[in-house]
C-alpha cells in the first residue's frame, strides 16, 4: 500500500482515537471525506482501514461499519476470516460481524449465525442460505434521501444495474379512504412489469392509506383496482399530509450479497425498496393471516420511508399477497 494510504489509515484511526467531544463533528467530517475518496475502486484501503481501526479498538463506529459495504469479494472474504478470529480473541466485533454476517453468509459456519440478532428472522426459511430472489426498485438520479453523508447515496444498492423501462412510484391514489376521506397513496401499479421476463408478479394497482399504522387489507378486482377493508384506523393512527410525491424508477435484479438487507444495519444507508424476496423487519417477523382463514399472506414488497413516504416515525411498510382471496394486507412497522 502507498505510504500516502498508509498515512491516511493512520490519520483515520487516530482521529477515531481522539475522545474530544469539542471536536468531534469536524474529526468526523474530515475522516469521513477521506474515507469516501475510496469507495469506488479502494477496497484493499478499506480493509486496511478496517483492520487498523479493530487493532487499535476505535471500531465501532459507523464510518468503520459503512467501509464494509465497499469491499469487493475477495476482500470481504479476508475481513471475515479476520473478523472470527478476533471475536475469538474476545475483540469487540459484534458491529463488524453483523454487517458481513448479512451480505456473505457462507463465508461463516452455522454456530456463528445462529448468534446473529438480524440473521435469526431469517431463520425459519426453508434454507436460510439460500433466500429468494428479488428485485430493487432503483430511482433515477441514485438514493431519494437527502442525506449529506456520503456512504448513504454512494450505497451499492442505490446503483445495481438495471434492467427493462423505467416504472412510476408514488403520487396520489385513484381511491379513497372511507375513514379520513383523504386519497389513497399510490405506491406502484405491478402490471407494469409485464412485459419483463425476469418478474413474475400478479397484476395489481397498490395504493394504500398513509394514515393507517395498522395492518389494512386491500380486495382488488380482476383488473388490480383496490378497495380498502376492514380494518381502516385505530385511535393510535394520525392524519398525515398526502405523499404526492412521484418518483421514476428502473428494477435490478438484487445480487446474492444483497438478498439479505437488515432495517437496523441499514440505518438509512441502504435501499430496502424491494420487490420480493425477505423482508427487512423493523420489529421483527409479522405475516398476516388471509382475514378468516389461517392461511398466511405471500410477502410482496417493501417501501422505505424516503422519496415522499413516511410510515409512522420512519419505518416500513411491508405488502403481502394472496392469490386465491386476491386480498393484499399492509404492514407498517415503525421505530
Amino acid at each position: 500500500m502507498p505510504n500516502s494510504e498508509s498515512e491516511e489509515i493512520e490519520t483515520i484511526v487516530q482521529q477515531l482515537s481522539d475522545g474530544s467531544p469539542a471536536t468531534f463533528q469536524a474529526r468526523y467530517a474530515k475522516c469521513e471525506a477521506m474515507i469516501a475518496r475510496h469507495f469506488k475502486d479502494g477496497s484493499k484501503f478499506l480493509f486496511a482501514l478496517i483492520k487498523a481501526a479493530v487493532e487499535a479498538d476505535v471500531q465501532q463506529s459507523n464510518l468503520i461499519d459503512d467501509a464494509v459495504s465497499f469491499l469487493d469479494d475477495a476482500d470481504l472474504a479476508r475481513l471475515a476470516f479476520f473478523l472470527q478470529g478476533e471475536a475469538k480473541r474476545g475483540t469487540d466485533v459484534e458491529d463488524l460481524l453483523s454487517h458481513a454476517l448479512l451480505q456473505a453468509p457462507d463465508l461463516f459456519p452455522d454456530s456463528l449465525l445462529a448468534t446473529s440478532y438480524d440473521f435469526a428472522d431469517w431463520q425459519e426459511h426453508a434454507d436460510p442460505r439460500s433466500p429468494p430472489i428479488c428485485q430493487h426498485f432503483v430511482f433515477e438520479g441514485g438514493s431519494p434521501g437527502d442525506s449529506p453523508f456520503p456512504a448513504h447515496h454512494n450505497h451499492p444498492t442505490w446503483h445495481l444495474p438495471t434492467i427493462g423501462r423505467p416504472h412510476t412510484v408514488g403520487g396520489i391514489g385513484s381511491a379513497t379512504c372511507p375513514i379520513c376521506r383523504q386519497k389513497l397513496t399510490h405506491l406502484v401499479t405491478t402490471e407494469d412489469f409485464s412485459d419483463d421476463p425476469m418478474v413474475s408478479v400478479p397484476r395489481l394497482c397498490i395504493e394504500t392509506c398513509t394514515n393507517s399504522l395498522e395492518p389494512t387489507y386491500y380486495s382488488h378486482d380482476a383488473a388490480g383496482v383496490p378497495t380498502l377493508i376492514a380494518p381502516f384506523h385505530t385511535a393510535y393512527d394520525f392524519t398525515s399530509e398526502p405523499a404526492t410525491r412521484v418518483s421514476t424508477v428502473h428494477l435490478a435484479p438484487t445480487p446474492q450479497r444483497w438478498l439479505r438487507q437488515s432495517y437496523g444495519a441499514s440505518n438509512s444507508r441502504q435501499n430496502l425498496f424491494r420487490l420480493g424476496g425477505l423482508p427487512s423487519w423493523v420489529q421483527g417477523p409479522q405475516f398476516p393471516l388471509v382475514p378468516g382463514t389461517d392461511r398466511q399472506m405471500k410477502f410482496l414488497l417493501q417501501f422505505d420511508s424516503l422519496a415522499g413516504f413516511l410510515w409512522g416515525s420512519g419505518g416500513m411498510l411491508y405488502v403481502f399477497w394472496d392469490e386465491e382471496s386476491r386480498i393484499t394486507c399492509h404492514v407498517p412497522q415503525y421505530t
